[in-house]
């Protein structure tokens, strides 16, 4: 990702993994985690906003870059929050798992195959369920031999796109062709009869595996021992520092904090906080839980 060191980011659908350079996390759920592969709980370790990703609360062009990593295939409308990514962010980054990627593992939660044709990024509706994804979802929790394999074909399992000023994307109507899925289905198989154990290779990736997860993890607890700090000692600044740098997600209007209350200028909405996270959800939305 080409994010320069000034560079100010916002995470869309952080969820349990963000991205270590993300400044500002932002996702619709922080208590509920149906649409999580693995249901892993959120991890929050910095500032944080819940939001409708079809409505976020920034002024436009408010960051330098926007991070969405797998979370454009649960939109109804992708094209709508591609604009709507593209008019808070001057830059960012799109990940999504390939239409290869789906055949195989089968998010049944998914509503789209993603693919990027001439650098445009495609999306087909899906109709499919799970077919035979639980199993390979098991296998590459299980085996570290299939997991060796999965990262070594990683380009072929995710479709990525950096783009700047614009997102250059495409909406499918019609769903794909049995001949299409036919194609996909025979490269999957083709790719997977390369899946074999290597004792000496899988015992060599495991233990950098294994030492990557800890180095991992323990950034991660370190981060969120910090983060939890600074809410203890200074969570006012922390949420009118936050409340600066959101605008009304109804009219965008300027928000002023009041005790745990954040209340809209312009149209007088007031948003709820849960601790030092801000609830920038409408009302309609807001029933909805988060």
């Amino acid at each position: 990702m080409n994010i320069k060191p000034t560079d100010l980011v916002l995470e869309i659908g952080s969820g349990n993994n963000p991205n270590p350079r993300s400044d500002i996390l932002c996702d619709r759920y922080i208590h509920m985690s149906h649409d999580r592969a693995g249901e892993f709980a959120i991890h929050i370790d910095r500032p944080m906003v819940v939001a409708d990703g079809m409505r976020l609360p920034f002024a436009d062009k408010t960051f330098d870059y926007v991070i969405a990593s797998h979370i454009f295939e649960h939109m109804d409308d992708p094209a709508g929050f591609a604009r709507e990514i593209a008019r808070v962010g001057r830059a960012g980054f799109i990940e999504v798992p390939s239409a290869l990627s789906e055949r195989v593992f089968g998010w049944n939660f998914h509503h789209w195959y993603c693919m990027r044709r001439d650098g445009v990024l495609t999306f087909t509706p899906k109709k499919e369920g799970e077919q035979h994804g639980g199993f390979f979802h098991r296998l590459i929790a299980r085996n570290m031999w299939f997991r060796r394999f999965f990262e070594q074909h990683e380009h072929m399992w995710y479709t990525r796109l950096e783009w700047q000023g614009k997102i250059p994307i495409r909406v499918e109507r019609n769903p794909m062709s049995p001949a299409d899925k036919g194609k996909l289905d025979a490269i999957a198989w083709d790719l997977l009869h390369q899946a074999k154990k290597e004792e000496i290779i899988d015992a060599v990736f495991a233990i950098r595996f294994l030492v990557r997860r800890i180095i991992r993890k323990i950034r991660k607890i370190i981060r969120k021992f910090g983060w939890l700090m600074a809410t203890i000692t200074m969570d006012k600044n922390i949420i009118s520092s936050l409340a600066q740098l959101c605008v009304c997600p109804q009219c965008h209007g300027k928000l002023i904090v009041n005790q745990r209350i954040i209340r809209c200028s312009a149209c007088s909405l007031e948003y709820p906080m849960d601790g030092c996270i801000t609830i920038l959800l409408n009302p309609v939305e807001r029933k909805k839980g988060w």
